[in-house]
Formats: structure tokens, C-alpha cells, sequence
């Protein structure tokens, strides 16, 4: 399934050590900073087609999720609860508040990516089950 991603390498070193053709340092080096469109396999890895002839593959680490417009993710009583990437910080989402309208009744607010993650977890996530004592 295709996702829109963006290419946020910090850190050349590890695709340095491993790559060992210029060329494809180069289709990295290009692609990062850049937005794309993405097959995200199951292991995590981001499939990018740079070209029509290159790809690259991005480790969980190398890549962001995006969402470039305003998305519906709920309804909070009479208003909607709109959110996407936050244009100032890759890591971090966006979300606000708006009536039926569309107008906004709560101006953005931006969240680390990761606390959004966390959250879901806690109130979402499925308990372990306790171990029996013997």
C-alpha cells in the first residue's frame, strides 16, 4: 500500500559504511528532504522509486509519515477533530478543531508524533495478561 513519506536521513554514516556505489549514496542523498509517495513493506521499510529506473529503501528511522492536508480523524460532540503533519517539524502532527462549517473553533495545536503514539497505546493498547503464580 502506498503512503506519502518524506525522507528525513540525519545520519549518512550507516548508508556510507554500507553502500558502496556512489551513484546510489547520491539517490539518497538527493531524496532527502524531499516528499514521495512510498510502499511501506511489513517489516517497516519504505520503498521509494526516485526515478523511473532507481529506487531506494529507507529503514523506519530514515522516513516520516505524511498527511498534507487536513484529515477528519473524529468527532469530538458538534465539532471535528481535523489533524496533519506539522510543516514547521517532520515528527509532529497537527490538530484542531472545527464546527460543521468548517471553521475553526480551536486554533492548531502541534504533537510529537511519538506522544500521539504513546497515548494510543495506553488507551488502546491490549494488556498483558498476569502470570499465574504457582
Amino acid at each position: 500500500m502506498k503512503k506519502r513519506i518524506k525522507v528525513t536521513i540525519a545520519d549518512f554514516t550507516a548508508l556510507q559504511e554500507n553502500l558502496n556505489d556512489p551513484q546510489e549514496l547520491a539517490l539518497y542523498e538527493s531524496a532527502n528532504g524531499n516528499t514521495y509517495d512510498a510502499e511501506i513493506e511489513h517489516d517497516g521499510y519504505a520503498i521509494v522509486d526516485v526515478t523511473e529506473e532507481d529506487y531506494i529503501e529507507l529503514a523506519p528511522g530514515e522516513y516520516q509519515l505524511m498527511i498534507e492536508e487536513w484529515t477528519d480523524a473524529g468527532r469530538i460532540g458538534d465539532l471535528q477533530l481535523q489533524t496533519k503533519s506539522d510543516p514547521a517539524d517532520d515528527t509532529a502532527l497537527l490538530y484542531r478543531l472545527v464546527d460543521a462549517s468548517g471553521k475553526e473553533q480551536e486554533a492548531p495545536v502541534s504533537l510529537p508524533k511519538q506522544i500521539v503514539e504513546l497515548v494510543a497505546k495506553t488507551w488502546f493498547g491490549k494488556n498483558k495478561k498476569p502470570q499465574n503464580e504457582e
